[in-house]
Order: C-alpha cells, then sequence, then structure tokens
C-alpha cells in the first residue's frame, strides 16, 4: 500500500514540478518577446532620426519613409501579438521588422550626403553666374567708356578754344 501512494506522490510532484516550469517557459517567452519589442522599436527610433536628419539636408526620403512604414506596421503587429499573449508571434514580427530596417542608417547617410553635394554644386553654379554677370557688365561698361572716348571728335575741344 505504501508503494501505491508513494508512486502517486511521485506523480503528483512530478505534476506540480512541470506546472511550475511552464509558467518560468511562459515568462521567459514574454520575456524575449519584450526585448525583441523593445529592440525593434529602438531600431525604429534611430532610422527615424537619421531619415529626419537626411530630410532636413533636402534629401527625397520617399523610399526611407515607405520602409519605416512596412518596419512600423510589422513592430505594431508585433505589440497586438504580445499584448494577446503570443510571445512566438510577437518575437518573429518584431524580427521581421528589425531585418526591413537593415542598411536603414547607411541608405539615410548616403542620400544626405548626396543632398549636400548637390546643394554646394548649386550654390556654386549660382556664385559663378553671379561672378560672370558681373565681369559682363564690367567689361560692357569699360568698353564702352573706350568707345565713347574714341568717338569723341577731338576737334571739338580746340574749337571751344
Amino acid at each position: 500500500m505504501f508503494k501505491k501512494h508513494a508512486k502517486l506522490l511521485l506523480v503528483a510532484m512530478f505534476i506540480v514540478l512541470s506546472l511550475g516550469a511552464l509558467p518560468s517557459n511562459v515568462l521567459a517567452e514574454q520575456s524575449g518577446a519584450a526585448t525583441s519589442i523593445s529592440t525593434a522599436q529602438s531600431q525604429i527610433q534611430s532610422c527615424y532620426n537619421a531619415a529626419k536628419e537626411a530630410d532636413a539636408a533636402g534629401a527625397n526620403i520617399t523610399s526611407l519613409t515607405n520602409i519605416l512604414n512596412n518596419a512600423g506596421a510589422l513592430l505594431s503587429q508585433a505589440e497586438l501579438a504580445y499584448f494577446t499573449g503570443n510571445s512566438n508571434q510577437a518575437i518573429n514580427l518584431a524580427t521581421q521588422s528589425q531585418s526591413k530596417l537593415d542598411n536603414f542608417i547607411s541608405q539615410a547617410n548616403d542620400l544626405k550626403v548626396a543632398a549636400i553635394q548637390q546643394e554646394n554644386q548649386e550654390s556654386l553654379i549660382v556664385a559663378a553666374s553671379i561672378a560672370g554677370t558681373l565681369a559682363v557688365i564690367a567689361a560692357g561698361t569699360i568698353l564702352w567708356y573706350k568707345l565713347k572716348r574714341k568717338c569723341e571728335p577731338s576737334g571739338a575741344q580746340t574749337d571751344e578754344s
């Protein structure tokens, strides 16, 4: 009889220990999902700042905005999955969101550099145009004075004397 109770006690202990491990696995999954979501949020914020800098430099950031929108949508889905208790899906969606943003910052920086170079080139063209215009005006004025002196009758000065 004691053996029968010992087996029952052993099975009961196994069930209790198994149930105790189940919440810790769930908590670990939830913690992993929370970490993945937090990492994706930070990455989106960094990418947003890079896009904002590129836009301030005058770059066309339409393609960057589309990428950010897609990554943000995936992150929203990940957060929804997390709050509904689907940790695995939350991790998967947060990871997809992060992978959408691979090379995003370097793309934003490239667009920013190109916009700055374009602006510098346009400024140089404007400055050269202004300098050229002033040179033409100065040359025209000098030429006009020289031609005026040549065309003045020299006898007009002697008639008055």
